[in-house]
């Protein structure tokens, strides 16, 4: 999906390359559903004295592709418009690609999106609300970067460079993918004048659409090799991928590719849509395997309905207490309390049993271990990272991405084990291995902070072992270590909800007893009748499930009952985030009355 005028997506109609316009300032590129906002932007930058070139120009006949190259090239700043479309379009992408080469890329965001794989490390604007104001702040801010690429370009302007062998460029339209799929994967998207074609046209046209499926199929085996790889490259396969989809839209093996690396990437609602439309796609349709594979992972990152909306007052976010010894793994002996500041009186619970509330110094959050009944299978799940199977590897990584009950418990397993592979050295490690310690650091990528955070020290010296074994591997170790960096000034966050007024006595001693473990605790919440029947701890979205473990015990101990626990899939929080809830029948007269209750 390219910006486009209508020459561009109509190809080459004469042999020789034009002489070519002076070249520009300015080039932009965008989408063409931005095309009002790229006029907007040409109109306020060239009332600044600036030439900006952005395909507008173009007239019926022009060797379009020959005239962009050059302008792309001759250009002294290129300005992206990053919007839904454009961060779709592998033309935008490739384009921004060759200004970052020449170190004259300057990206701004016209909507809220995550950017394309590759381009989110640069220095991004936002004209997210701009309307063609001059003196705005933003577009001020633009005037300087473009003023940066100037004083940068050597000597002045480079000369145009003229290109003979560019392949016709076509968009690809959502609505493109919805016809070739309703048609029954013909393809349709060239435009028919509604005239009787002579046979030689038709002849044409046909060998143009053998020839885009012969090129999309070249992509789709490009970005399957990039995947594939000992270590796979997944920003690379992404534009294959994409490249493929934009030539052949009803491809449905290059989907359903795409929905993995969209989902070992961060994206599920992009891997959404492609894990769907990899099951509706009717060219290069999936083999059944990969059909049951899809339709897992579409149930994996659809929205759950009906589940409870997540907590989500505001919190404040201090750092986090560092205990003097770091150890990657806390048994249930590390967890007593610190030494003692000072003591509450009071008790909690029933019977004889009393519990002082202890004040006591910060610490690391107490973490439990999952029961023995699932550590088979969770060990099970972390090998398929470093499977001889490339397949499986693929597979694998991409469910424990998206399974925020597996995630944080496999992480250390994994995390071991891509540690006994580097022991070996470099060149020890076979494509299998290589690839495993790659996709450990994708799932550390996916991890929260709390995960992040038990592990570190495990987590470092993986870090350490993985830089060396090449450019890529040490690249997403840099990603993983400063994310390692910021979690240690992440707290999880236990949110606390009570049904009565009797309850506040239990709710603050626990609020106090959090805290002192370093959790951060924000005010208690009257909820009434929105209360459950059961004391529940409820655990958002990727939250550590070794805290929430912890959690849930704490919590049954202080009710004097089992609590639940459950998961809200549909959460996303930044930060390990837990959601009490006590049940509506504690502190009330004649039902569930404990000592600790008010007026007990």
């Amino acid at each position: 999906m390219n910006f486009m005028s209508a020459a561009r997506s109509a190809g080459p109609t004469a042999p020789d390359v034009p002489d070519l316009p002076d070249v520009p300032d300015i080039f932009v590129s965008y989408a063409r559903e931005n095309r009002a906002v790229a006029a907007l932007l040409a109109e306020g930058l060239s009332a600044h004295g600036l030439t900006v070139w952005w395909d507008s120009d173009l007239s019926a006949g022009a060797e379009f592709a020959a005239v962009i190259e050059a302008k792309l090239l001759g250009a002294a700043a290129v300005i992206v418009l990053w919007s839904a479309d454009s961060v779709r379009s592998s033309f935008v992408r490739d384009e921004c690609s060759r200004a970052v080469r020449q170190n004259k890329l300057v990206p701004v965001r016209i909507e809220d999106v995550e950017l394309p794989l590759g381009f989110g490390q640069l220095h991004t604007l936002d004209l997210l609300e701009w309307e063609g104001d001059s003196d705005d702040a933003a577009f001020q801010k633009l005037l300087q970067g473009v003023q940066q690429c100037q004083q940068r370009a050597p000597g002045g302007l480079p000369l145009p460079i003229r290109a003979t062998h560019l392949r016709p460029r076509r968009s690809m339209l959502v609505a493109g993918i919805a016809v070739a799929l309703a048609a029954g994967g013909a393809t349709t998207w060239y435009v028919h004048d509604g005239q009787e074609r002579s046979a030689r046209e038709q002849t044409d046209l046909q060998r143009r659409i053998d020839a885009d499926k012969a090129q999309a199929d070249r992509y789709f085996s490009a970005g399957l090799d990039q995947q594939y790889a000992a270590v796979p490259q997944l920003e690379k396969a992404l534009n294959d991928y994409l490249s493929a989809i934009e030539l052949r839209p009803a491809h449905a093996r290059a989907h359903y590719y795409l929905g993995h690396v969209y989902a070992q990437s961060g994206k599920p609602a992009d891997a959404l849509i492609s894990f769907k439309l990899a099951l509706t796609a009717i060219e290069a349709p999936l083999d059944r395997s990969q059909r049951a594979e899809a339709g897992k992972q579409v149930l994996a990152l659809a929205v759950v309905q009906g589940e409870d909306t997540a907590v989500t007052r505001a919190a404040p976010t201090p750092e986090r207490p560092q205990p003097p010894t770091m150890r990657a793994k806390v048994d249930t002996a590390a967890t007593a309390p610190a030494p003692v500041r000072s003591v509450t009186p009071g008790s909690i619970g029933s019977g004889t049993r009393t519990r002082p509330v202890l004040v006591v110094v910060p610490k690391t959050p107490p973490r439990s271990d999952p029961p023995e009944a699932s550590l088979a299978q969770l060990t099970n799940s972390a090998a398929g990272l470093f499977d001889d199977n490339k397949e499986r590897r693929i597979n694998t990584t991409t469910s424990l991405v998206l399974d925020p009950l597996a995630l944080s418990d496999a992480v250390p397993l994994a995390v071991n084990q891509a540690l006994q592979l580097t022991m070996r050295g470099p060149g020890a490690l076979d494509a299998s291995a290589s690839s495993g310690v790659l996709n450990t650091l994708v799932l550390l990528l996916s991890a929260l902070p709390g995960t992040l955070h038990v592990n570190r020290v495990a987590i470092a010296q993986l870090l350490d072992a993985a830089e060396p074994l090449g450019d890529y591997t040490a690249r997403q170790a840099r990603k993983v270590r400063e994310q390692l960096k910021a979690a240690a000034a992440r707290n999880p966050v236990a949110y606390i909800q009570i049904a009565n007024e009797a309850q506040r006595p239990i709710a603050e001693a626990l609020a106090t007893r959090l805290r002192s473990f370093g959790y951060e605790a924000p005010g208690i919440e009257l909820v009434g009748d929105r209360a459950p029947l059961k004391t529940e701890v409820r655990v958002q979205g990727k939250s550590d499930r070794s805290y929430a473990r912890w959690v849930t015990k704490v919590v049954g101990e202080l009710v004097d009952a089992q609590a639940a626990s459950s998961s809200l899939r549909n959460a996303k929080p930044k930060t390990d985030t837990y959601e009490i809830w006590f049940d509506r029948r504690l502190c009330v007269p004649g039902e569930r009355q404990i000592a600790g209750c008010k007026g007990a």
